[in-house]
């Protein structure tokens, strides 16, 4: 999946090894707000929530709307 920045997503799904506070993020809505490059070989978006918190997420846990 391209990463595109600046649109609306949804969170669709958390992986189940992930920190119990990223769950209360889930069917919530944000925008791309950049990129991250992890394991030095994925780049994964991350996601600004209206509340102004940003996380990332994998490219499989959220649809674009």
């Amino acid at each position: 999946m391209n990463i595109r920045l600046n649109e609306k997503i949804k969170i669709i799904k958390v992986n189940k090894n992930v920190n119990a506070k990223i769950i209360d993020y889930l069917h919530k809505n944000g925008i791309t707000a950049g990129k991250k490059v992890i394991r030095q070989k994925f780049t994964v978006p991350i996601i600004e929530l209206k509340d102004y918190t940003r996380i990332w997420m994998l490219t499989e846990e959220i649809q674009y709307i």
